[in-house]
């Protein structure tokens, strides 16, 4: 063997890796499927449970249980009459301006906690106690103070959102990697800075996670604030055809208002997944 064989190593595939040929094949077509297979999986359940909803509410009574097909129906009659298009405009001003605000205030408010101690020490009272309060009694107040008209929905939905987006930002923000934070000091980061690449990238999985406990419970905040205070919006319906036992339009006003939320999540997910793609790849492995 010649000097020159023993000064260059010989490239020795590394563990786990996946290569052009046969292996990486497979690898490559099972993550092509994978989307589309749980998409048919999702399909699948929906149509399932449809189907098991049919078949058990078909002998029973429509004031307790309607159907799906009735649920469907009363929905189209709805949308054609204009009366869950008009709700549905005003709960979505109601919730875009009190979750905005939550979105605003609790991100902002969670960084100084996060990063500041003596924020953290002079704030950390007042956000625990109205986190640990059941804040629907606050809606009495509410009308006492404000009134029942627009603004004191957006409050309801404010104050019932705020909390999660505020908690999550303090956690993100405190689990930054010091290593990294003195790594950044040391080399003459300001704080702006620091807080820009290191502190804030770290917060954004938590940031999310916040938000999107946030936005259900604006949503709750929604319709407890249009059925306590002015029965308007989605929440006016629901108590409406509640009290007159018109189950499958009750029924209607329900899906609409989850799939009002569902539509929020799916938006947030798209989010991450194009401006946050790093997460998913630095997040453990799901089977």
């Amino acid at each position: 063997m010649s000097e020159r064989d023993l000064a260059t190593p010989t490239a020795r595939p590394q563990p786990g890796s996946v290569g052009v040929g046969e292996r990486g094949r497979p690898e490559h077509r099972r993550l092509l499927r994978r989307p589309l297979g749980d998409r048919w999986l999702r399909v699948t359940s929906l149509i399932v449970f449809a189907v098991a909803w049919q078949l058990y509410a078909a002998p029973k009574n429509p004031i307790l249980l309607p159907t799906p097909i009735a649920v469907l129906n009363a929905f189209v009659e709805l949308v054609s009459n204009g009366t869950l298009v008009g709700a549905l405009a005003g709960s979505f001003a109601e919730l875009i301006l009190g979750f905005g605000m939550a979105v605003i205030v609790g991100i902002g408010v969670g960084i100084l906690m996060g990063r500041y101690h003596r924020f953290e020490v002079i704030f950390d009272p007042y956000v625990s106690f109205m986190n640990a309060t059941p804040l629907v009694a606050f809606i009495p107040l509410l009308i006492i103070w404000v009134g029942i008209e627009f603004p004191a929905r957006v409050i309801v939905v404010f104050l019932l959102s705020v909390w999660p987006i505020l908690i999550n930002t303090v956690a993100g923000i405190k689990n930054a990697n010091r290593g990294l934070v003195e790594v950044g000091t040391s080399f003459g980061l300001s704080e702006v800075q620091l807080l820009r690449w290191v502190s804030l990238p770290s917060a954004v999985p938590y940031i999310l996670a916040g938000t999107r406990n946030g936005i259900a419970k604006g949503i709750v905040g929604m319709i407890i604030g249009e059925m306590d205070m002015a029965l308007a919006g989605l929440g006016g319906l629901v108590a409406d055809f509640g009290d007159s036992f018109q189950t499958s339009k009750l029924m209607a006003v329900i899906f609409c208002t989850s799939i009002f939320g569902v539509a929020f999540v799916v938006l947030l997910n798209f989010t991450e997944r194009r401006r946050f793609a790093w997460i998913k790849e630095t997040a453990g492995s799901q089977k």
